[in-house]
Order: C-alpha cells, then structure tokens, then sequence
C-alpha cells in the first residue's frame, strides 16, 4: 500500500517510535530509490546489500513519489567522496560551482535553480544538512564529509515535511550513531599526491547495554596546493590543512524515547582559493604573465581561516499509541576569513582581497506524525531558524598606480582605489507545515502538503569607505590606506580620509524586509503490480528575500532581492526487473521559474557597482534517467543521465534583453556512469576496482551567456582499486585516482574584462582540481 510516509524508523537499536521524521521520510525516498514498490526483502547477493540497516528492520517499507538519489557508506568509500562537491558527479542534472575553491561554500546547481552571488552572507536555493539541521550559510558548511552514514539528494522543491523552504532541493549528510549493543571502531590513514596526507577513524560503543551509547569521530586532512604562483616565494594555493572531530551521546532509556546528542568542532587552515586569471589585457594590467592552466601569478598566499563548532539533539518520542513527536535543536558557531589576490597576475591589479564573515545559528524544529495508522497517515510541524552574520569586505584596485582621489589638501593623488564594507545581517525564518496522505483505492494514493513561512530579514550597523595609498606600496601584504566613508552617504570632496577600518560617522540605519509565503504540493502515485511505481505531482517551492552586502560607493547598491518563487510539474516511474536486479527511475519535469536572484555587476560614472536584482521569468524543462544494475554477483553498474533546457523568459539586463538566453550554471546534459567490480581473490581477500566518469555539457556562468567565459563539455574520469584482507576481511589496503586525465576546466568565473564594464583586464577564473592520486588502508577492530 504506497503512500508518503514511511510507518516507522527503526534504528538498530529496535526502536520504532517515530513516523515522518525527516530521517523516515528520506530512508523510505531511498527505500524507493533502491527498492520501487517492491516491500520484499533482498538478499545480499542483490540490490538489498546496498540498502542500510535501519531501512532493512523498517517493519513496513512505503513507497515516495520524488526524484531522490541516495548513496550508502559503502558507495561514499568506493567511490571516494571526500568533500561535499564530490556529490555532484554522482546526481543527475546535478553541477557544483566553487568561488572559493573545493573545500569552502560548495554552491550547487540542481535541475538550473542555483545563485551566482559568492557573497558570505548568503543562503542557497539548494538547502544543505547536516544530521537533520540546516546549515544556512558558507562558514558552516566546510568539512561535513566524513565518517558517514549516508548521503540523500532530494530534485525539486522541498518544505512541507521538514526543516528549511527551498526552491531547488535539499542535501543531506547523515552521520554514524553509536551502536548501543557493540563496539565498532576503524581507523583509515593515506598519503598522496601534493604531500597529501589524510587519517580518519572512529570509535563507539555502549556505555550501558541497550540504553546508553557513544562515539567519537575524528578527521585531518593535510595536503601542499597545486595552484602554483610563478612569483618567487609564493606558497602554492588551495593547500589543505584540517581537523575535525564529533562526539556523539545516543540514549534509549525505553521503547517510546530515543534522544541523539551531537558535539562538532571543525578548523580549516592552509592556502586560500586559487584563482587563474584569463583573457587578459595586457595595456590595462601592465602585464601578461606566462602561465600554465594550473599556474597563477599570485603576488600572496595567507593562511585562510575556517572554523565551526556546533551542537544538536534530536528527541523522538512516542507520546500516544498512534503519534509520536520528534524534536531537532542545533546551535552552530562559524568563521571563515579568506584574504586572496584575485588578480594573480604578477602586478598590483586587484588584492590582496579580503572576505571573511563570522555566523552564530539557532535553529528549532517539532514535528508531530501518526504512526500505525492504516489507510491514511498526517504529519503537522514548526521550524523555526535564526541566524546572525557578520559580514566584512575589502577589495584594493590598482594599488601601484596612481588613481583619480587626491591627498586632501595637496594635488598629489592617492595610489589605487579600494573599497571595504561591513555589516551585520539577522535572517529570522518561521513556518509551519502539514502533510496528509490517504488511499484512493488499494492501488492509487493521493498526498497533499501545505507551508507557510514568515520570514524577516534585517541589516544593521552597514558602512562602506572608499580609499587609496598615501605613497606606492613597497610591498603586497602592507597597505596603509587612507579611508573616507561612502555608505551611508557620498563624500563629493574627499576631505574625510583617515587611517583604520572604521565607521566615520553613523551607520546606515536598519533596513528589514518582511515577506510571507505559502507553498504546497499535491501529488498521486500509482502501485499497478508489484516492482512499478508511477507518480505525477505539482509542487511550490520558495526562497526568501536577499540582502546585497557587495554595495561600496553608492547607496543604491544598498538593496534586497525579492522572494523567489518555483513552480514545478513532475511525472516519473520507478520499476524493478529481473528478480530485483534492475532497479530504473525516470522523471520528467517542468519549472516555472519567478524571480530567481542574482549579483548583478554594472558602471555608473565609470565604477564598478553590485546589485541583488531578479529574473523575472524563467523557464527550465528536462528529464532524469537512474538505472542501477546487480549483472552478476560480483558485478554492479550504476548510471544516470540528465537533460535539461533552460531559458529566461522575461529579462533585460542593463538594457539588452537575454530572453531565450540558457540560465547560468544549466548544462544541457549531464551523464555519469559508475563500475564496481568485484574481480576475485588475491592473497585470500577480495579485490575490487571502481571506475566512474562524469560528463558535464557545455555551460555558462552569465545570463548575457558570453561565450569568452563559457565552460566547454567535458569528462572526468575516476578509479579506486581495493585490496581486502583478514578473516572477517577488517583490513584493507586502497589504490586510488581522480580526475586521471588531468582535464582541465573551471567551476568559477567572473566577467571581469572590460574597462568600459567597470571590468580590471581579466576575467577571474577557479580552476577545478588537477590529477590527484594516492594509497590509502584501513583497519576495522
């Protein structure tokens, strides 16, 4: 009998309190990703082996008409997901974009709802989790991807069942709970390419039997950058070094309460993000340098600074014989600082940039759902979010020259034209929503879900100054600049120029906006036969409004976007062959696409100016193919494809009309394909090789879609080849490869060309990672 809602989750612990909690909803989305409409157990020489325990003792596995794609802790380590981006090659119609490199803001693109604005402050159409909470902005976001449970991409709209409204989808990152009955522990250590050098490990078990367990998880990563500068003495870029660790408390005193303690601390250090500096123009840069793809001219390289401490607990209890309320409460801590020359091209053109941002994040969640309920089943809920986030921004422009402000008092100019920003951003998110499903007929389900979010948005404490050098520098990482105050009002005779960062006068005063929405989805789904699952649905998704912190020399920079707002149709099918060793998904959907944000980038009286504007219209229209395949027992295929056309609808920019124009960061095709092949014995163990390639068509990264800039298609091929030993085969020994074509393409640009455009002589271009390589063994005992 298919519906929504899974009727129970159990963990391995035997409890079974909970109905609709996020982790439910999506265990039953994998369940039918793995197992369509099937509810039969499958053997560990099929399909079933990939499925994770706790969906394996659900008492009742039930169907969920949505495009998901799940990936188990076994698919993460023979694939070697390392960081969050590394998901992407995995999901159709699924593209990452790095502004600041692989390791911090992965920003993501999915079925063509993504953002373009690289600002710290900001909030993702793709909404990211983490053990059920929501991580709202960038400085939360590094270092997620280690000793892992599983891994959830949820395609289209998502809000009315759990946690955040978003437009586009959700990603969720789900961690290991202690076992309560045994111990388990492992440790994995490996070196590689670029003096590589990784360990990670965890160890748990019960503290009293069946009732009180813990685990302690921890991660480093250490390894040299592989953007090198050509300038003498400059360390390589996008350098590695890392720790993390969790501590986790998991209690079951009885059969109807279960609550999960979570402590994480995260520091990142290392190189900043690597730019590469492209289609230069040499009379306004002054120089050209000779440089590789994987080379810059980079002038600095500081210590970048990403750190996070978080703390949740999540309460599942069964409060009556057919309910049972579930409770997720989290408190992050983040700061991020990157200081880049983002001109890298040998002379004082652009930098050393400073972004950094500092966040404290609350977020509350109830949710209260039927269980054991028979022909129908509800679920009703609240969310709560709050976040605060400081934000401060600095750019220098053409420091060695002489620019166009003058020392007051004298002719003599100052040198360069720099720009900074602060301010402080309170985001306040609060919704309830409700989802019901009940049966037509014993085959036929119709579910229905409601949303409605109030959200606030405010900024305080904005300033911005404008400035330049007293005298031409004598070096690039001291810059005494004088500053005059530009935000909140014009100086028109630049008399104010002081030394140090600071307000000259009062702030700009507050600035909210309120907005409200009310989204939903409604959906059927039909069961005809055992294995066959067809399902249509219309959905509404949301974003709130945008504050734009790149504002610097006029107050009209100083702006909010509106509220996005997505309307989707979906068909899809999902169907099992062969005894259960085919399993295929397919969907086709359509979105109707209003106001998506964006930085927008133009000149007023020769100056570069930022805006958070929107699109008014757009259109995007596509399709999705999964298949998974058991060929033989030691043989495994997985693949999928991805199509899409997208296009604004209704859009000028700065008064040329990009109407029929491709969205930005919307490849037209995206198809990946994935080998797991257990070869046979060596040494008495198992050997196994996995290969996987992705394919990503031609896309760009502007709606005025300049072809300059334009990323052609391209592959990206990986390997791993695993070697294990033992009785119990606990030890293994791992060959690993990315990217071992070494192609070369870029995940990040800028059109930061043209003079006339306010633009510096290049365009600012992230390259993705090279070849990387390594070994890598583990011991579990």
């Amino acid at each position: 009998m298919s519906r929504w809602l899974i009727r129970s989750e159990i963990s391995e612990t035997g409890l079974c309190p909970v109905t609709a909690s996020r982790a439910t909803l999506l265990a039953a989305a994998v369940s039918a990703v793995l197992m369509a409409a099937s509810p039969a157990s499958w053997g560990d020489d099929v399909l079933g082996e990939i499925v994770v325990t706790a969906q394996r003792r659900a008492e009742k596995l039930q169907d969920v008409p949505v495009a998901v794609s799940a990936f188990t802790s076994r698919d993460l380590e023979r694939t070697g997901i390392r960081q969050a981006g590394d998901i992407a090659a995995m999901v159709p119609n699924l593209v990452l974009s790095s502004p600041y490199g692989s390791e911090a803001q992965p920003v993501f693109s999915l079925r063509g709802v993504t953002t373009n604005d690289f600002s710290q402050n900001q909030s993702s159409p793709i909404a990211m989790y983490v053990d059920e909470v929501y991580k709202s902005v960038g400085a939360l976001q590094a270092l997620q991807t280690f000793d892992l449970d599983r891994v959830e991409v949820l395609r289209g709209p998502q809000g009315t069942l759990y946690g955040k409204n978003a437009t586009g989808g959700a990603i969720s990152f789900f961690t290991h709970d202690p076992d309560l009955h045994a111990y388990d522990r492992y440790v994995t250590a490996g070196i590689g390419n670029y003096s590589g050098r990784t360990a990670e490990g965890a160890v748990g078990g019960p503290i009293s039997d069946g009732t009180l367990g813990w685990r302690a998880a921890v991660y480093y990563d250490n390894r040299h950058g592989w953007l090198d500068s050509i300038e003498p003495g400059v360390p390589a870029t996008n350098s590695i070094d890392a720790l993390a660790g969790r501590f986790t408390l998991l209690a079951k005193p009885n059969d109807d309460l279960m609550a999960r303690l979570k402590f994480s601390f995260s520091r990142s250090r290392g190189t900043p993000y690597g730019d590469r500096p492209a289609n230069i123009l040499p009379a306004v840069t002054g120089n050209n340098p000779n440089i590789s793809f994987f080379q810059n001219a980079a002038q600095t390289a500081f210590a970048k600074v990403i750190d996070n401490d978080g703390v949740s607990l999540k309460v599942d209890w069964k409060i009556a014989p057919h309910a049972a309320l579930t409770s997720v409460t989290a408190y992050d801590y983040g700061r991020w600082v990157e200081i880049g020359d983002d001109a890298s091209v040998g002379s004082q053109i652009w930098g050393p940039d400073t972004y950094a941002s500092s966040v404290n994040a609350y977020s509350e969640e109830l949710r209260i759902a039927s269980q054991e309920t028979q022909s129908w089943t509800w679920l009703a809920g609240a969310y709560f979010g709050h976040d605060v986030v400081h934000g401060w921004n600095e750019y220098h422009y053409f420091d060695a020259f002489p620019g166009t402000i003058f020392v007051p008092g004298s002719s003599t100019p100052l040198y360069g034209f720099d720009q900074a920003s602060s301010y402080d951003q309170i985001r306040e998110s609060r919704a309830v929503f409700a989802n019901v499903t009940f049966d037509l007929t014993p085959t036929v389900t119709m579910n229905a879900g409601v949303r409605y979010t109030k959200d606030n948005l405010a900024v305080k404490n904005f300033f911005a100054l404008e400035g330049g050098l007293p005298s031409a520098p004598t070096g690039f990482t001291s810059l005494p600049d004088l500053w005059t105050q530009t935000i909140p009002y014009i100086s028109t005779t630049f008399i104010n120029f002081q030394p140090g960062i600071a307000p000259q006068s009062a702030t700009l005063p507050e600035r909210s906006d309120d907005t409200s929405n009310l989204s939903y989805k409604v959906g059927l789904d039909w069961k005809p036969a055992p294995g066959l699952l067809y399902y249509v649905s219309v959905s509404r998704g949301y974003r709130g409004a945008a504050f734009n912190s790149q504002a610097f020399n006029d107050p009209v920079e100083v702006n909010f976007a509106r509220p996005e707002q997505l309307t989707a149709y979906e068909i899809g099918v999902k169907s099992e062959l062969l005894d259960h060793r085919l399993q295929l998904n397919s969907a086709l959907f359509y979105y109707d696409y209003k106001d998506q944000q964006f930085l927008d980038t133009f000149t007023a009286n020769g100056v570069l100016l930022y805006r958070e504007d929107n699109a008014p219209k757009s259109r995007v229209e596509g399709g999705e193919i999964e298949l998974r395949a058991k060929v033989t027992k030691d043989l495994e295929l997985r693949g999928n494809v991805g199509v899409q056309r997208s296009k604004y609808v209704e859009f000028v920019v700065h008064a040329v009309d990009v109407s029929g124009n491709q969205l930005a960061l919307s490849p037209k095709v995206t198809m990946s394909g994935t080998v797991d092949w257990r070869v046979g014995a060596v040494f008495g163990g198992p050997f196994r090789v996995s290969a996987d390639a992705n394919y990503v068509a031609k896309q760009y990264f502007d709606p005025l879609n300049i072809e300059r800039i334009a990323q052609g298609g391209y592959t990206v091929i990986n390997a791993r080849a695993t070697l294990s030993l033992g009785s119990s085969n606990q030890y293994s020994i791992s060959l690993w490869g990315k990217n071992l074509g070494n192609k070369k393409y870029v995940t990040y640009v800028l059109p930061t060309q043209q003079p006339s455009q306010g633009g510096l002589g290049l365009d600012y271009t992230v390259p993705a990672e090279p070849r990387t390589y390594g070994v890598s063994a583990t011991v579990h005992f």
